[in-house]
């Protein structure tokens, strides 16, 4: 098939614009990555370093060793599997509700799913509700009020409207109840959204910080993410650049990024398909 010569100057552009967004992600992680692994010689005269040059395991010895920092880690692990396990629990049965047909006011339960894309009651609302709910300084109020996103929940409930009803009525046919067709039938093919919700909702929870700023007010119960925004915060108002906090920030940086690294890989193969199957039918 003959290609245009417009459509080859497209694909062209298009591979140098992401080309250049590419690196402009990967460009700054990899200055992260090295400058923590760089002497303090090395990064007192060159600041962020981008060559390795030299190679020390002080900054993350001096993290490990810290039980604050340590405790924090864990901290954001716990919240965020207990979180990502409601979200995906609560949204997958919420979708397949509103993936049925003949569900009773359907619309009326979409249109009010819809409202909350466009209408916000405003932080002060927000925190006045965990409040008189009792949430207030616990990791409650970090997982139960974020548990389902809209966003997420449209693109799931859209993949499972687009299986095959077929299915659904030969388990029905069979005696199987609807709990069971959600887990035996349509949870096994429906791998790939599940992959990407997974994601988006384990990376949500992991990088979340105002809320923990917000809710806790025992700073022994913050997670990583607010430690990390305090020393960033107290190096840059201090007008510093000191290389033992440079180089621990860096090292900080690199274990906050690594739990979610870890996670891509096995589910970057399911989170493109994913993504468009879920996005197909409205």
């Amino acid at each position: 098939m003959k290609v245009s010569k417009s459509r080859k100057l497209f694909l062209v552009l298009n591979a140098l614009f992401m080309l250049l967004v590419c690196l402009a992600i990967a460009v700054p992680i990899w200055m992260v990555v090295i400058t923590s692994f760089s002497t303090n010689e090395v990064a007192a005269a060159e600041g962020f370093v981008f060559i390795p040059k030299g190679f020390d395991l002080g900054s993350y010895q001096a993290v490990f060793s810290s039980s604050g920092y340590m405790g924090a880690f864990l901290r954001s692990i716990g919240v965020t599997i207990a979180a990502t396990a409601l979200s995906m629990a609560l949204t997958t049965t919420m979708a397949y509700a509103l993936a049925q047909r003949d569900l009773v006011f359907r619309n009326f339960f979409m249109n009010a799913v819809l409202l909350t894309m466009v209408v916000d009651g405003g932080i002060i609302p927000f925190y006045m509700v965990i409040r008189q709910m009792g949430m207030i300084d616990t990791y409650a109020a970090l997982i139960i009020p974020m548990a389902i996103t809209t966003y997420n929940l449209i693109l799931m409930r859209n993949f499972f409207a687009s299986l095959p009803e077929s299915l659904m009525e030969s388990a029905r046919l069979d005696g199987c109840s609807e709990l069971g067709i959600l887990c035996r039938i349509v949870l096994p093919i429906s791998v790939p959204i599940l992959a990407a919700i997974l994601l988006f909702y384990a990376v949500g929870h992991w990088n979340r910080y105002f809320e923990v700023i917000m809710f806790i007010n025992s700073s022994k119960k913050y997670t990583l993410q607010v430690l990390l925004r305090q020393l960033i915060f107290q190096s840059e108002g201090e007008g510093t650049f000191s290389v033992q906090v440079n180089n621990f920030k860096m090292a900080v940086m690199v274990i906050t990024m690594l739990p979610i690294l870890a996670l891509y890989p096995f589910i970057q193969k399911y989170f493109i398909s994913g993504l468009m199957l879920g996005s197909v039918k409205g």
